[in-house]
């Protein structure tokens, strides 16, 4: 695996999951077949621009900065400035998404939503302000909500 490939994938790793240790991420690099001492990623957590952050349990973990956040940001990301809200239906069974948006926004944000999670998704329908997304399972849904939501929170 290339530098570069090994910063993507530790970048990823890093805002998808709460990691404490440098150790935690070296065995989850392990995991995925990429074999790296504590050294070399104390290293690429320097090049990418990863810090400690306050994490929701209360303690801390890696995560991207500000300005590497900006600097990692895919292009639906940084469209996702136009999601205002998003809501999942309120059984746990429930697999339809609302996406409410600046109005106009929506046939790029759909385009990109599709590119980038078209796995999970049945149907993406669209008006001037809004999506309804279909997920292809309800446990799609939540996760898709959780990350669409993760992304209105870091406005």
């Amino acid at each position: 695996m290339r530098k570069s490939e090994r910063l993507e994938l530790i970048r990823k790793i890093v805002t998808e999951q709460e990691i404490e240790t440098q150790q935690e991420l070296v065995a989850i690099l392990e995991t995925k077949g990429v074999v790296a001492t504590q050294a070399t990623v104390s290293r690429d957590i320097n090049t990418i621009g990863i810090i400690k952050v306050k994490s929701n349990r209360g303690g801390y973990v890696y995560g991207l900065s500000n300005e590497a956040a900006k600097r990692y940001m895919s292009p639906l990301q940084r469209a996702a400035e136009n999601i205002l809200e998003v809501t999942q239906g309120q059984s746990e069974f429930v697999n339809m998404i609302n996406i409410a948006v600046v109005p106009g926004s929506t046939k790029y944000l759909k385009r990109l939503i599709l590119e980038e999670y078209s796995d999970h998704i049945f149907s993406l329908i669209g008006d001037d302000d809004s999506l309804l997304l279909v997920a292809t399972t309800a446990e799609n849904a939540r996760e898709l909500t959780v990350t669409f939501q993760s992304w209105i929170k870091k406005k």
